[in-house]
């Protein structure tokens, strides 16, 4: 799971200086730009000769790659090749931006830098910060700026920290997460732990101390429906020593049901229109499959049609909220099949209903 700090755009009064707070570690970012090749500044339209003139050479900055929990620091520079000071009024920013110095003006003829700092401790995945300047440049009132690059775990699984896994009972499945190691010290795993009765792993080296892809296989004779488990990677690192894997899988039958559980959540009674789920009823294999509905759920509607292949049905499960009394849902859907071995499929049906 990508875990993000949440964004809120903060006006920040100005002061002639804004002091620093002491980061926990500063680190050169990996891909970092300078003037010479981030993205094209911009400048305003006013004549120089007229007034202040806002200039900045460089609009966007990008840090390319850092490790989560570094600081990252930039200063990005405001001209001022006009005749008159120009006056930063305010600084907005996407939060955990922070502008720890800059200047309350810029003289004629002279350059000013905006220094922003980006602690990336609780940032993970691609970041974008936009930067807002007001200016007393009527040309350019506000200049807009962007601070981007990508925070990466020390330790990434990938493409997410969790397994989902379905397969039929016979056959099971399989699927594969990689493991990356993105500090300078070599990655060892010494240990996997997880519950052994649904399914089994296997970790495989692609580069020693670097990257390794870790295999969910789904047993085809294991406990049957769903289960979430967690898997437990016991690693060398001293900053991420247990990684935590969510294990989702769902063991279905030949005759199955999707979905196994239908759930129709919260509704209000006497409410014009209905709530409806599609039901699909499946036989693998199958060409003459043939399943009978029935309900005990007070109004529900149901209403099937097979399918052209001969091996599905699909069924329509509509509730009147003018008819359906107010508190919880609760029964099931029966399907009766022409399967020796499976004769009937239930599906339980759940809600709540509210005045």
């Amino acid at each position: 799971m990508i875990l993000r700090a949440t964004r809120r755009i903060f006006f920040l009064a100005l002061a002639p200086l804004l002091a620093s707070c002491g980061p926990p570690y500063v680190v050169a970012p990996t891909g970092a730009q300078d003037s010479r090749t981030a993205k094209q500044g911009f400048a305003s339209q006013g004549a120089a000769s007229s007034g202040q003139k806002a200039v900045f050479p460089e609009a966007r900055f990008e840090f390319g790659e850092v490790l989560s929990g570094a600081v990252v620091e930039h200063d990005f520079v405001l001209n001022n090749p006009g005749s008159a000071p120009m006056l930063i009024e305010k600084v907005s920013m996407t939060t955990p931006l922070l502008v720890t110095q800059m200047p309350h003006e810029v003289a004629p003829g002279a350059e000013g830098k905006i220094h922003f700092k980006l602690d990336t401790v609780d940032l993970e995945g691609e970041f974008e910060g936009t930067i807002l300047v007001f200016l007393n440049d009527p040309a350019l009132p506000q200049a807009r700026l962007a601070f981007a690059g990508r925070i990466v775990p020390a330790v990434e699984l990938s493409p997410m920290a969790a397994f989902f896994v379905a397969g039929q009972r016979g056959r099971g499945g399989r699927a594969a997460i990689e493991i990356v190691n993105h500090e300078p010290e070599s990655l060892r795993i010494e240990k996997i732990e997880h519950p052994a009765n649904r399914f089994t792993t296997q970790l495989d080296t692609l580069k020693r101390g670097q990257r390794y892809r870790l295999t969910l296989a789904l047993k085809p004779d294991g406990p049957g429906g769903r289960a979430a488990d967690t898997i437990l990677i016991r690693t060398s690192s001293k900053r991420t020593p247990v990684l935590k894997v969510g294990a989702n899988t769902y063991l279905y039958e030949r005759v199955h049901a999707f979905p196994d559980v239908v759930d129709f959540g919260t509704l209000h009674a006497g409410d014009a229109g209905h709530a409806a789920v599609t039901l699909i009823i499946h036989q693998e294999g199958g060409n003459d499959f043939n399943a009978q509905l029935s309900t005990d759920v007070p109004g529900l509607s149901v209403k099937s049609e097979r399918g052209p292949r001969g091996d599905q049905y699909q069924a329509e499960l509509t509730l009147s909220l003018q008819r359906i009394p107010v508190g919880p849902i609760k029964g099931s859907i029966f399907i009766d099949t022409n399967d020796a071995q499976f004769r009937r499929v239930i599906v339980p049906v759940s809600g709540l209903v509210e005045r």
